[in-house]
C-alpha cells in the first residue's frame, strides 16, 4: 500500500482531502500527488502554527477542529480576521512562494490538520489541471474575501483600519512576489523594475516566464480598483500565467487563459480587473500582446517612435474575449518600453526620456524613468512597473 510522509494510506488521505472545497475540482490523480507530500499534524488548543512574519513554507488544511488567524493591530492588540474549520484551507500564499506571513494562525481547539510544505507543493505545479483548479477555487475564495473588505468602505473608522490593514499586507506579498532579477535575453539587453511606495496598494507588479516554444516572456500587471488586496490579485494573475506558460504557445491563448480563470471566479458586485502588457522577444523581433489600456511602444534607433496597440479588456472583464498580438522587427539601437500605467501625456514624456538616454545601460534607464515619473505625479504618484528591452 502506497504510504504519505506521514505514514497514512494516500487512499485515506484522498479520502480526507475529497471532503475540501479548496481540492473540490480536483481529479483523484491530482489529489493522490499532493497526499504524497501531506504530513498529519495533530496540535493541542492555543498552538501557534506560525506567526504574522514568519516565512510563508506550508499551507493547511482543517480536518477537524478549528484555527484562528489574526493580525496585530497598530495598537498591539491582535485582531481575529477568520476562524478556519473542518474542510477549509490557510495558509495558501505559500503556493506564490515562502515570503512573509500576512496573519498568526492558533488552534482554538484541538485540532487534526493535513500540512503541505509549499517547496514539495510547488514541484507539483506542472499539470496544468493541478494548478489551473487549484488556482480557481482559490481565486473564488479571494473574492468572496475581497467582498467583506469592501463591505466595510461605509462604516467609518473600522472600514478605514481594515483598508489599511489590507493595504500593508498587500505590500508584504507585493515585495516578495517582484522578481530579484530580470531575464537573460540574447540579443537583447534586459531591465525592469516596480516602485514601491510605503503607502501603496501592492497592486502592480512585473515579472517573466519561459514559453513552451523557448521564448522568454515579460509583463506588467496593475489591479483597478479596490476590494480585498491587490497583491493576492497580481499573485493570481502571475500563477494562472506560469501554470499556462507550461502548455501555451501564443500570446494571445495565454491572456485568454488567464481571462477565463479570473472572470470565472468573478463575485457579483465586486469587480477588480486587471491591466497585462506582455512582450515577448525573439531574434530580431519582439511580439506585444495587452489586456486593458497598457501604455508602451518602440522607439527606433534613428528616433522614430511606434506606439503598441490595445488588444482587449483587462483580465477578468469579460469572459471568453479573444484577444490579439502585433509583432515588430527590431534592429540593433531599437528600444521597446512598457509601463504598467499612464496617462498619455506621462507616457509621451517617458518615450521622450528613453530616447535621450540612447546608449545608458537598461538598469539606468528604468531607474531614471522611475525618478522621472514620480516627479511628474507629484504627490499623487502611484506604483508603476517598467519594462525596457534594447537591442544590440
Amino acid at each position: 500500500m502506497t504510504e504519505t510522509t506521514s505514514g497514512w494510506s494516500t487512499e485515506l488521505v484522498v479520502g480526507l482531502l475529497q471532503k475540501v472545497a479548496l481540492f473540490e475540482d480536483l481529479t483523484s490523480e491530482d489529489l493522490r500527488r499532493i497526499a504524497t507530500v501531506a504530513a498529519e499534524a495533530t496540535p493541542a488548543a492555543g498552538a501557534v502554527l506560525f506567526r504574522e512574519g514568519d516565512p510563508a513554507d506550508a499551507f493547511y488544511v482543517v480536518l477537524e477542529g478549528a484555527v484562528s488567524i489574526a493580525t496585530s493591530r497598530a495598537d498591539g492588540a491582535e485582531e481575529v480576521l477568520a476562524v478556519r474549520r473542518e474542510g477549509e484551507a490557510f495558509g495558501e500564499m505559500a503556493l506564490f512562494g515562502e515570503g512573509p506571513r500576512s496573519a498568526t494562525a492558533r488552534t482554538t481547539d484541538p485540532s487534526r490538520l493535513v500540512r503541505v510544505p509549499g517547496e514539495d507543493f510547488r514541484r507539483l505545479l506542472g499539470g496544468e489541471s493541478l494548478a489551473l483548479h487549484l488556482l480557481r477555487a482559490m481565486a473564488r475564495d479571494l473574492r468572496i474575501a475581497g467582498a467583506r473588505f469592501a463591505s466595510t468602505e461605509d462604516v467609518g473608522d473600522p472600514g478605514a483600519r481594515v483598508r489599511e490593514d489590507a493595504a500593508r499586507v498587500s505590500r508584504l506579498i507585493q515585495a516578495r512576489l517582484l522578481p530579484r532579477t530580470a531575464p537573460r535575453l540574447e540579443g537583447f539587453d534586459v531591465a525592469a523594475g516596480t516602485t514601491t511606495e510605503k503607502d501603496g496598494s501592492g497592486g502592480s507588479a512585473w515579472d517573466w516566464v519561459e514559453m513552451t516554444d523557448g521564448r522568454t516572456v515579460a509583463l506588467t500587471m496593475d489591479v483597478r480598483q479596490d476590494g480585498f488586496p491587490r497583491a493576492y490579485q497580481v499573485g493570481l494573475v502571475r500563477a494562472v500565467v506560469r501554470a499556462a506558460a507550461a502548455s501555451e504557445t501564443t500570446l494571445p491563448g495565454l491572456l485568454a487563459r488567464v481571462n477565463d480563470v479570473l472572470a470565472e471566479t468573478a463575485v457579483d458586485g465586486l469587480d477588480q480587473y486587471v491591466d497585462v502588457g506582455v512582450l515577448a522577444a525573439g531574434d530580431a523581433r519582439v511580439e506585444w500582446a495587452s489586456a486593458g489600456r497598457v501604455p508602451g511602444g518602440i522607439i527606433r534607433r534613428e528616433g522614430a517612435f511606434e506606439e503598441f496597440g490595445a488588444h482587449g479588456p483587462p483580465l477578468g472583464m469579460l469572459a471568453g474575449f479573444k484577444y490579439a498580438s502585433q509583432e515588430f522587427s527590431m534592429s540593433s539601437g531599437d528600444t521597446a518600453f512598457v509601463l504598467s500605467h499612464a496617462t498619455p501625456g506621462l507616457f509621451l514624456g517617458a518615450a521622450d526620456l528613453v530616447a535621450q538616454l540612447h546608449g545608458k545601460p537598461a538598469g539606468e534607464v528604468v531607474g531614471t524613468l522611475h525618478k522621472a515619473i514620480r516627479k511628474a505625479e507629484g504627490e499623487q504618484h502611484a506604483e508603476t512597473s517598467v519594462l525596457y528591452l534594447r537591442k544590440h
